[in-house]
Order: structure tokens, then sequence, then C-alpha cells
């Protein structure tokens, strides 16, 4: 399978530029965060997102950000994980790895029993429960292995796959929160589905393995290989990067309140790892995008079934 990602808009990879790009990079993720939560506190976009039950603020405002940085800069979309060289192969990719990550999570989960609410962010004051770690660890790791060795595959099946066929599986699965929510009496969560796809799932790729993760490998390459992936400096900034978000899930500056959820944070990173492999092994974001879309559709149905009102 052809490695699509490139670094190939690096002209240099000096000291200067490397601290230009860290400076970046850091520049922007705090202009987004701060940009997205005076939106949502302070503006009348923010009070129909909230009266909505969604959050689309924050992924909006990812996306403008990464397409504008990439317009004014002249960047191209293809290094920066944009392009559609594979896409019907990326489409095919992403459902089949949400696929396995949802039947590997379904065992997951009948196995361990463990209770999850995705409705909100974890209780940044509760003591971490080390069994519950272990848990959530033996549901999502296997997935992500299993994941990444099908990216390992030169030949597959994936290439053959109707770029329709894949569309359609996709917002079948996309479909599965609200169907869920009917079957137990909840309000229709058409509206969250679509926010947790496009507004958290793809927002997010484009952001921190598209714009992130690659504006740091342009300057820093990818001087690091294990097991056939190929990663560098991207790997460690956008995955600390992407649990540092997480963990301000729970701290409000502009009232004062600092109660960072670390342990939300730690999660992440771990989550991001893996994206960021994806990102590097396949060279676009799309696949990834997919898979983080529908897996947050995956674990609120979870808690959508498991506290039926």
């Amino acid at each position: 399978m052809l490695n699509a990602y490139k670094t190939s808009e690096s002209h240099s990879r000096q000291p200067w530029d490397r601290a230009l790009a860290l400076a970046e990079v850091v520049a922007a993720f705090i202009l987004t965060h701060i940009a997205f939560r005076a939106i949502k506190q302070f503006t009348v976009i923010g009070e129909w997102d909230a009266s909505a039950r969604t959050n689309i603020t924050p992924g909006a405002v990812m996306i403008g950000f990464t397409l504008v940085m990439l317009v004014i800069c002249r960047r191209s979309f293809e290094v920066y994980g944009l392009g559609c060289e594979r896409w019907r192969y990326w489409l095919a990719l992403g459902l089949a790895g949400s696929l396995i990550i949802l039947a590997i999570g379904v065992i997951g989960f009948l196995i361990t029993r463990i209770e999850i609410d995705a409705t909100r962010p974890p209780d940044p004051h509760a003591r971490p429960s080390t069994l519950r770690i272990i848990a959530l660890a033996a549901i999502a790791l296997p997935g992500y292995a299993a994941v990444l060795a099908l990216m390992q595959n030169r030949r597959t099946i994936l290439d053959w796959i109707p770029a329709a066929m894949s569309v359609l599986a996709i917002a079948a699965l996309m479909a599965i929160l609200p169907l869920a929510a009917a079957y137990v009496h909840w309000p229709a969560m058409w509206q969250t589905s679509l926010w947790l796809f496009f507004g958290a799932g793809v927002s997010e790729e484009v952001f921190y393995r598209g714009y992130i993760q690659s504006r740091v490998d342009v300057a820093f390459g990818r001087p690091w290989r294990l097991l056939g992936f190929e990663f560098g400096m991207g790997l460690i900034v956008s995955s600390l990067l992407f649990g540092l978000v997480h963990a301000l899930n729970t701290v409000d500056y502009f009232h004062g309140r600092f109660d960072f959820g670390w342990s939300m944070g730690l999660q992440s990173v771990v989550v991001g790892l893996f994206y960021v492999l994806v990102r590097s092994k396949t060279g676009g974001v799309i696949p990834g995008a997919i898979m983080h879309g529908l897996s947050d559709i995956f674990a609120f149905t979870a808690t959508v079934l498991s506290r039926p009102i």
C-alpha cells in the first residue's frame, strides 16, 4: 500500500524553522480554544449550540482555522492530509476500522461490564480507578492493534470496495445512535449523531492530525520507524495537545474554574497516538476522521442503551 504521507514542503530543517513550527501550533491551539470557548459563552451562536444540546462550535472553529491557514500560507492540502489521492481506499479503511473497533468494543463491554457516560466529562475530582483504567485499555487497545495490523497489509480487499457502498455503510453506522435513542425512548438524537461525527471526529482529525501533526512533521521530518510506521515529533506534539484539550473540558477560565480533567487527558493522549499512526500510514485524515467520529457515536450509543429513561 502506498504511503501518501508527504512532508515535501520542508525546505530546511534548521533550528529556527523547528522553533517556529512549535510556536505556531501552540499559538494555534491557544487561539482556537479561546475562540470557540468565547463564542460558546458570549454569542448567540453559543446559545443556539447549547439549546440544541450539541457542541458544534469547537469543530467549526478548528476546521475554519485549518482551512484559512492553508490558504493564507499557500500550503499544500495534500501535505496536510486533506487531499483526495486515495479517497476510495480511505473510505473503505475508515469503515473497516470502525467495524473492527465496534466488534471488539462490544465484546470488551460484555466481558468487563464497565459503565461509561459519554454525555459529560468525567468528574475531575474523582479518584482514578485502576480497574476502570485496565478495563478501558482492554476494550480499546485490541481494537486499535487490529486496525493498525490491517493497514500493514499491502494487498487488501479494501481497494475493491465501491465508494458508494462505503458511504452508505458509514451513514448506516451513524444512524445507530438515533435508532438506539428511539428504542429506549430518549429524545431524538439525529443532531447529536451529526455533531459527534462531523463536529467532533472530523474536525479534531483535521486540526490535530491534519494541521498540527503535519506542520510539526514538515519542520522536523519523520525519522523514527517502528513496525512499518514512520513518525516524528508530530506524534508527540499532536497527541499531547489532543490530550490537553480534553483535560480542559472541565476548565472554565472565563469564570475562574480550573479543575483540570487529567485522567481524561491521559486517556486522550493514548487515543491520539492511535490516530497519529493512522494518519502517518495512510497519508490522509479521512480514515481517522471516520473511525474517530463513529467511535464517538458508538460510545454515546453505549451510554444511551445502558441508561434508558
